[in-house]
């Protein structure tokens, strides 16, 4: 009897065993669940809520991401940078943000996939730039000492916050105005040219643009670097998603524009609309790469946007 009760022990143990290890291969293969539904959302922050980014680049990047991962992904756009923590804490995701946005996920359930690239000669990382009125005079650090007469392209990038950020927050009641955009510094430029300000703290290549096209005048004009090149549009995953998923994703973004042949489907539609975004297609942007750019930044400094 005792041998028949060991025996039966035995076979409830190894079955036991058998579901631990299928439960722990389920962990690596899909962990932490993306949702009921089965989908993988793609959180994406734009305070523009502009309908034309989410069909034009935002729905055709969520399709490129799903047929790179063999598995559905749903946008939910958020206009609000409060919402995205929440949001990207819920559930696994991919994230589109900018980047001082982005830096402030929490880095042990996020990690960088991939980081805009600009159309050539804008293809390198941007700076920060002081675009300064001459008849103003040029000022060290306007958005300090001359704030009323400073905007900053906007609160979340570090294209325009790393002059707080790289230096120390400062006083956030003093800062200047933002503008609305971090994809895009162009209106804070335009109302500096209409005369509303004299100093503008934007992104390298929304100023080059605006000289580009002479809307900004060089006899008028003057323009000088304020940051260190910046990663600008990120896009983040989950650890919780599968490596494999991860690094299919990185290396669908990172061959858009690239190939000898003209792309089809969702990644044709993606490299279309990505002018939408001021970029041209994706480069892989790797952990310690971001990391060196974490580790340069003023200890307890936080993007102050709504």
């Amino acid at each position: 009897m005792a041998d028949a009760r060991s025996a039966g022990t035995g076979k409830i143990t190894a079955a036991a065993a058998a579901a631990v290890l299928v439960l722990a291969l389920g962990a690596v293969l899909w962990p932490r669940a993306a949702g009921r539904d089965g989908t993988v959302p793609l959180l994406v922050f734009d305070a523009s809520g502009r309908s034309d980014r989410q069909v034009r680049v935002y729905e055709p990047l969520a399709a490129t991401l799903a047929a790179a991962i063999d598995h559905p992904v749903e946008v939910t756009m958020l206009t609000r940078a409060g919402d995205l923590a929440a949001a990207a804490a819920a559930r696994p995701a991919f994230v589109l943000a900018p980047d001082g946005l982005a830096l402030g996920l929490d880095r042990a359930h996020y990690l960088p996939l991939a980081v805009g690239r600009g159309e050539v000669p804008r293809n390198l990382r941007p700076r920060g730039v002081l675009v300064w009125r001459r008849a103003a005079g040029e000022a060290e650090a306007p958005w300090r000492d001359r704030p009323a007469r400073t905007v900053l392209g906007d609160s979340l990038s570090l294209t325009a916050m790393g002059v707080y950020a790289f230096a120390g927050a400062g006083d956030p009641a003093a800062r200047p105005r933002c503008g609305p955009d971090p994809y895009d510094h162009a209106p804070v430029l335009h109302a500096a040219r209409l005369g509303g300000f004299d100093y503008a703290v934007v992104r390298q290549w929304d100023a080059d643009r605006f000289f580009a096209s002479g809307l900004l005048d060089e006899a008028a004009w003057g323009v000088r670097p304020v940051t260190p090149p910046v990663p600008d549009v990120v896009i983040m995953a989950s650890r919780d998603l599968p490596r494999r998923q991860r690094m299919a994703a990185g290396d669908a973004l990172a061959a858009l524009g690239r190939s000898a042949e003209a792309p089809s489907g969702p990644a044709a539609e993606l490299l279309a609309g990505l002018d939408r975004l001021q970029l041209a297609g994706f480069n892989l942007l790797l952990e310690p790469d971001l990391d060196l750019v974490r580790g340069q930044l003023a200890p307890g400094w936080l993007p102050h946007g709504e």
